[in-house]
This record gives C-alpha cells, sequence and structure tokens, in this order.
C-alpha cells in the first residue's frame, strides 16, 4: 500500500469519525493539563557526568560524609553593629547557638564557622561581618535544597547575634525565595511559553490575515499537554532530566505550529483551486501530510540517537524527546484535519475571495531587498554576528548568585556579603577532597593561588583518611572567572 493511499484512508476515516476524534483529543489535553503537576515533579533536577573528576569527588563525599557533594552549602550571614566585631563578648556564644539551631532543622548537616574554627576566612576584614557553611545531605526531589534553606530561615528567625539578625542565603536559598516570589523556573518557563505563542500568533496573524491563524496556535495549545501527559509515567520509571520540560514547552510550541503550517497552506492551495473543504483537507493531507510524518519521524529518530551518549541526562532527552514531534504528528494528521474540514472555511473566508497570486506587500518587500541587497546584507549578516556573540557567553550550570531573587532575606544576606568585601564566593565554593588527614600544606598551597579568597579544612571534617577542603573564590564559583579560578585550582594541586 503506498504512502499516499494510506495517508488518504487515514484522512477519510478521521472525517467520518469527527466527533470521536475531537473528543479524545479534549480528553487527552484536559488530562495533560491535569498531568503537568506531576510530571514536573518528577524530573530530575541534577545530573553528572559518570566518570569525570567531578562527579567522582562528588560521589566520595557523600559517601563518606553523607551531606555536600552536588548541593551548594546555605550561608547563615551576621553583619555587626557598628562598634562590634566578631571577638566582642558574647557574639561567638550567640553565633553558635544560633547555628545549632540551623543544624536541628535541617538533621545530618556539616557546619564550618568562625564559632567552631577560629579560623578568619569566615570573617570579613573589619570584622563585621561573618558567614558559616552549612553543607546539607542530597534530598532530591523536584526543588533540591529549598526546603531545607526554608528550614534554616525558620530556624533562626528572630534570633540575633551581638544584637544583629541572622539572615540566610546560598544559592537554594535564593531558588527557593524566587518561587516564592513567583520568580522561580517553573514561572519562568510559564512567561518564555507565553512570550513564544504570543509572538507566533502575531507573526501568524500578519501572514494568513484571517481567523486561521489561531487553528496551528490551537494544535500546539493541544500537542503541549498531552506531551506532558506522555512523558510523566517515563519521568515517573526513570531519570529524566528537568531541561525535557522546556523542550516540550518550547521545542513543542514550534514543532506544532509549524507541522500545522505546513498542512493549511497546502489546504489553502488546494481550495483556491476550486476543490471543497472535504476534497481539499484530503489532498492537503495526501501531500503535506506525508511531509509531516516524515519530518517528525526524522526528529524523533535525531533525538533519540542521544542515547548513545554517556552521559545520563543527555541520554533521558533523547528518550523524553522523542516523544515531542510524535505527538505533535499525531495532532497534525488527526485533529487538524477535522479542524480544517469543519471551522476552516469560516476561520478562512477573508482569504477564500482573494485571487491566488502574489502578495502586494510581500512583493514590495521583495523588490527593497533586491534594490538595497548589499545594505540587507550587511544588517542581516551584524544581526545574526550579535546573536552569535550572544550565544558564546552561555554559560551552562548552576547560576550566578546575583541573577537570582532580587528580594528577601536571602537577597538582603548577599547584599551584605559583597558590601563587606568577602562577595559571592561562599554561596559557590570548591571542594578538594584529600586522602591525608593532614591537609596543611595543600591548604597552603591553595591560599596561593590567584582567585582564592581562602582555603579552610576544619578539623572536625577528616573522616578515614580522609580531609575535606573548602576553597572560597574571590568571585562566584558559577561565573567565568570563577571557572578560570578553578582550572588554577586543579593546576596547583
Amino acid at each position: 500500500m503506498s504512502e499516499r493511499h494510506v495517508m488518504t484512508t487515514l484522512t477519510r476515516w478521521v472525517l467520518g469519525h469527527k466527533k470521536l476524534v475531537v473528543g479524545l483529543w479534549v480528553v487527552l489535553a484536559v488530562a495533560g493539563v491535569a498531568a503537568m503537576g506531576p510530571a514536573d515533579r518528577s524530573f530530575e533536577q541534577q545530573f553528572n557526568v559518570p566518570g569525570k573528576e567531578a562527579f567522582v569527588a562528588n560521589s566520595q563525599i557523600v559517601e563518606t560524609y553523607g551531606n555536600g557533594g552536588d548541593v551548594a552549602p546555605l550561608v547563615p550571614v551576621v553583619s555587626l553593629p557598628a562598634g562590634k566585631t566578631v571577638d566582642s563578648p558574647g557574639v561567638r556564644a550567640d553565633l553558635t547557638r544560633a547555628l545549632a539551631k540551623i543544624e536541628a532543622a535541617v538533621p545530618d548537616a556539616r557546619v564550618a564557622s568562625y564559632a567552631s574554627t577560629q579560623d578568619r576566612t569566615f570573617v570579613s576584614e573589619d570584622g563585621r561581618t561573618t558567614f558559616a557553611l552549612v553543607y546539607i545531605p542530597a534530598t532530591g526531589g523536584v526543588d533540591p535544597g529549598q526546603a531545607e534553606a526554608r528550614a534554616a530561615q525558620e530556624a533562626v528567625e528572630g534570633t540575633s547575634v551581638g544584637g544583629a539578625p541572622v539572615l540566610v542565603t546560598g544559592l537554594d536559598a535564593l531558588r527557593a525565595a524566587a518561587a516564592d516570589g513567583g520568580e522561580g523556573e517553573g514561572a519562568s518557563m510559564a512567561v518564555e511559553a507565553l512570550i513564544a505563542g504570543g509572538g507566533a500568533l502575531l507573526v501568524l496573524a500578519f501572514v494568513f490575515a484571517s481567523w486561521m491563524a489561531i487553528v496551528p496556535m490551537l494544535m500546539a495549545l493541544v500537542a503541549i499537554p498531552t506531551t506532558f501527559l506522555a512523558v510523566w509515567p517515563l519521568a515517573s520509571a526513570t531519570d529524566v532530566s528537568v531541561i525535557v520540560k522546556f523542550l516540550i514547552a518550547l521545542v513543542g510550541l514550534a514543532i506544532a505550529i509549524d507541522y500545522a503550517l505546513l498542512v493549511v497552506v497546502r489546504w489553502r492551495e488546494e481550495r483556491q483551486r476550486g476543490a471543497d473543504s472535504t476534497d481539499a483537507v484530503v489532498a492537503s493531507m495526501q501531500h503535506a501530510g506525508k511531509a509531516v510524518v516524515f519530518s517528525g519521524t526524522t526528529v524523533a529518530i535525531s533525538l533519540l540517537a542521544l542515547v548513545a551518549l554517556p552521559v545520563p541526562f543527555l541520554r533521558s532527552i533523547g528518550i523524553a524527546g522523542m516523544l515531542i514531534p510524535l505527538v505533535s504528528v499525531a495532532v497534525a494528521i488527526t485533529l487538524l484535519p477535522v479542524v480544517l474540514a469543519t471551522i476552516g472555511p469560516r476561520l478562512d473566508r477573508r482569504h477564500a475571495r482573494r485571487e491566488d497570486r502574489a502578495s502586494r506587500g510581500w512583493s514590495a518587500w521583495a523588490r527593497i531587498v533586491v534594490r538595497h541587497r548589499w545594505s540587507a546584507a550587511i544588517l542581516s549578516t551584524a544581526v545574526l554576528a550579535g546573536l552569535v556573540v550572544s550565544a558564546s557567553s552561555i554559560q551552562l550550570g548552576n547560576p550566578q548568585a546575583d541573577s537570582l531573587a532580587q528580594s528577601g532575606p536571602a537577597r538582603a544576606a548577599l547584599e551584605r556579603l559583597e558590601r563587606s568585601g568577602i562577595g559571592t564566593g561562599p554561596l559557590s565554593p570548591f571542594d578538594t577532597l584529600v586522602r591525608s588527614e593532614n591537609p596543611a600544606e595543600i591548604v597552603a598551597a591553595l591560599n596561593a593561588v590567584e582567585g582564592v579568597r581562602s582555603a579552610v579544612a576544619p578539623a572536625d571534617w577528616r573522616r578515614d583518611g580522609a580531609s575535606l577542603i573548602s576553597v572560597i573564590p574571590t568571585e562566584d564559583g558559577n561565573s567565568p572567572a570563577g571557572r578560570e579560578t578553578l582550572d588554577r585550582i586543579r593546576a596547583a594541586i
């Protein structure tokens, strides 16, 4: 049986069972909307690359200490009032009591501070600002570390050290503040999807110049939640990267619109040639529908090829990402024909009265581009160059602290660190695991590295012949400057 005959048979069956097809997709879309929350909670937030130095070190740290590793520390901060320093009477005792509350609220945490080590690493030059490192267990879940950050903040609420409040910051504390304030990743994804969808609708309205512009958007609104519904069982059964939800929202939006456009444009052409609504749908599916199936299958196979890579989170993207184009194809070859055959002619009534000739506006635009070809080439090249420059500065991994929550206690604590001269380094320190219970020589070598504020190796961080050193950089450890410091640290030791 030829591909054209298969597509014709499928299309005629779909058109003969319109209510069944529409009802099925409505049920799937509604169920998909309900599944978006549980699916989001099932995604894995953190992934590593087995065999790499950082992965090995993190695994050994978690195995030996039961905390830290992948999880950035919480950072309690105290800025003492004028006239007081960490050496003032009662300050160290107050700090010890405050940190004990955090340890009680976050079981199995590993804490280091000026109170426990007497190390000036934890103190600003003027002696008025001090911080602690609180490494928490890697509990996993949808928001790893954020629950612990909230618990630590609640534990020291109303607590003072030397008359100053204790504020808790850290990457997880800032993420929690962003989520509580509607600035989290979920809100970001929704905003990005809305902006992308709104922009796409404007372009479609400009191109179609009729209500037909809403049809591709309608297909995307069905395909996206249905894809979440399909991915949810997979994410519950195995680790699927949280990146997949962004792929579904943004790539799914683009693919669903693109496939619908192929069919709608061909359907319009068939109607301009005099075909009635049903025949136009069948003819468009014979040609454009076949192209949609071929394209979607190719994209699905391409994404599935990621399973061959030795990186867990990329493999998960390949398996789950395969479902994105397949669902969009299913929508385009079943629901879209029904929509075109029923309400399509009414939505496209304005365009249907036009003759099949070149658009005046697009023809005028083409003449302008041809007449000023060099200016057009230079302008387009400049735009592309700007995009290339922007893409080259993209940084993968954890965000920089300054890019997270812009308000709240966690942000206030971060600003106090910055004003004191300590900077954002304590929020993203580098862990160095040493097979020695006397790491003094390595600490000295690390302190001499450019970009290192200080290295600290608390005595109670020594376990089973190993010592753990926390290296505080002068710049954010997740910034380009922080990455350069990390390279120098590795070279020095």
